[in-house]
Formats: C-alpha cells, structure tokens, sequence
C-alpha cells in the first residue's frame, strides 16, 4: 500500500514537472524550433523568392562554399576575435575594481555598466555618430597632435566599426568577469608574493587561471551576437566594412538581390559557427571537472586548488616545512635573491 501511496506521489510530481515545464517548451517550439525547420527547407528545397522549388537542391550551398564568402567568413571572423579579446582586455580592469569595491560604490559601478542595456542600439550609435564626425571633437585632437592625416576619416571605416562593436558588447564580457573575480580567493595572491613571486608572476600564474572559466564565458558572450550583428557595420562601416557575415544574410532577405536559399544556407553555416565555440566551451568544462575530480587525490602543479590547501597549511602551523615548499613547487616560484642572500648570511 505504501509503495502504491509512493508510486502515486512520484507521478503527480512528474504531471506537475511537465505541466511547469509546457509553457516553456511551446515557447521553443514555436520561436525556435519551427523557425528552424523553416531555415532548412528554404536552404534545400526553396525558389528564390521563397516559394516551393523544384525539389531538393544543393545549389544554395554550392554558391556560399567559394573564395568570395570565404573572404567574408575570415573577415567576420576577425571582427568578433578582436571584438573578444579588445572587451576581455578592457573588462578585465573594470570587473576587478568592481570586485574589490564595497558597499554603494560596488551598487554604483553595476549600475553604470547595466545602464547601456536600458537605451537602444542605435542611440549608441548615433552617439558615436557625432564623437566621430569629421568635423567632431575626437578627430580634431587627433589631426592637431598629427596622429593622422587631415584627410583620414574615422567614420566608415574598420576602426568605427571596431570601436562599436567594443563598446556595444563590452558589458557582455564585464558581467562574468566581475563575477568569477569576486569568487577568487586573493589569500593566494598574497601567498605567492610571499614565497619571492613578483606582480606579474602572481597574474599570469595565479589570478589569471583561477578566473579562467570568467574569461571563456565572457569570450563566449561577445563572440556568438558579434558574429551575427548586421546593424553596426550596416550604419557604421563604409564601403568594403559592411558587407560581413550577417550583412549578406540581410541583402539577401529585405534588398532588391532577393535570394532566399542563399540566405537561408547562410543562416544554416551561421548557427554552425555559433555552436562551434559552444561545443569547446562545454568540451573544456567537462574535461575540467575530471581533472578537478583526479586532483582530489593526486593534484597536479600548478593547481590553484594545491596551492590554497598548501598555504593553509602554512598559516595553521602544521607541517610548515612541507607546506611551505608544496607551496612554492605548486606555484612554481623561485624566492627572491635577496632572501636568498640573507639565509645564506645567517
């Protein structure tokens, strides 16, 4: 009789699991699943105009694997990269102090960098319209210092669609940025530079990869809605700049060069290259729990997690010695000469 009682509760929590879940699941099917399915029929089996063709067909990706939107891949490609590595490098300082802020100073810094996503993109733009003017204030400094030529402009060119590409999507790589440095353990900083590490010993080798899984997601949140922003280099880039990856998806659909398998292909080819750093991201983070799971008996050099249990150690007293020199061979540190030369003296 119990185990009826219980089979009966197990199926009413899985009804109510489902019931929760549906609305969700109608969601996706509805905004992404038959959208999808829709992509894929204009890519095999559409006319150019979108209508029913004459049956299953390659062409479409016929035409989009060739030397010319291979060009548009690469270039594409670079934009998004720089994009990434220009908004972790420009991040990495502003979620550090972030980070290390307290109280209404912290509140007021989160607040400065969600403000951006309460106005729209193209007030942003708009904005920057105006600082990059050719008769704007940022291009006349620049001409007085000589840094460029009177004739060089910095609206419509590759350097305007970079810059607002940054700062469009910089809040996107502050935002795990600030919060996988506010869980990082500074107490190992301090002991590194104890054991004789300079500054830039104890970044490169001890801050940065305790905060490594921030800088893949924030790589990861720059890099999939970069790879597919069209509006930027639509306004912002001149000729030559505007014709990146998302760019040619909506020639395709809303110009007179109206070809809705093109389109469509490229769209298929764009998802691929979406889910592409996904898969590594979620290959690395699998691998990353294993390995975490092995250190838990023999740890590796190196690891963030040896070098705090070492330093524990240190500061309870016990086994000083063989902390001390765990630590220092988990950090891979050497001491500094002049505490060398001082044991040497003594």
């Amino acid at each position: 009789m119990k185990q009826k009682r219980g089979t009966d509760r197990s199926g009413a929590f899985r009804l109510n699991e489902l019931l929760l879940t549906l609305p969700s699941l109608l969601m996706l099917i509805v905004l992404v699943g038959i959208p999808t399915i829709i992509v894929v029929f204009n890519a095999f089996c559409a006319d150019s105009r979108g209508g029913w063709g004459e049956g299953f067909s390659l062409a479409a990706f016929r035409e989009i694997f060739t030397v010319y939107y291979a060009g548009i891949t690469l270039e594409t490609i670079l934009y998004t990269a720089l994009t990434s590595f220009f908004s972790i490098l420009i991040g990495l300082p502003v979620a550090y102090t972030i980070a290390r802020s307290r109280g209404r100073m912290r509140l007021l810094l989160l607040l400065l960098v969600f403000i951006p996503f309460w106005t729209n993109m193209v007030v942003h733009i708009a904005a920057w319209k105006i600082v990059l003017h050719p008769d704007g204030f940022l291009r006349n400094v620049l001409v007085f210092m000589n840094l460029i030529d009177e004739k060089q402009l910095l609206w419509n060119t590759p350097f305007a669609v970079l810059t607002l590409f940054v700062y469009v999507f910089l809040p996107f790589a502050i935002i795990p940025l600030y919060a996988s440095i506010e869980k990082f353990d500074f107490r190992l900083i301090e002991s590194a530079r104890d054991l004789g590490a300079t500054a830039s010993q104890a970044f490169f080798r001890v801050f940065l990869p305790g905060i490594r899984n921030g800088i893949y997601s924030a790589a990861m949140l720059v890099f999939v809605p970069v790879f597919g922003c069209y509006i930027i280099p639509q306004l912002v880039g001149g000729p030559g700049c505007d014709v990146l990856y998302a760019n040619k998806i909506y020639q395709f659909t809303s110009t007179q060069s109206r070809n809705i398998p093109i389109a469509a292909a490229l769209s298929l080819f764009l998802l691929l290259a979406m889910l592409v750093p996904w898969i590594i991201y979620r290959i690395h983070l699998i691998r990353q729990a294993n390995s975490e799971g092995n250190s838990r008996v023999v740890p590796e050099p190196g690891n963030a997690a040896e070098i705090h249990s070492a330093a524990v150690s240190c500061q309870n007293g016990t086994k000083l010695d063989t902390g001390a020199e765990s630590l220092k061979n988990a950090a891979g540190f050497s001491p500094a000469s002049d505490m060398t030369e001082k044991e040497g003296n003594s």
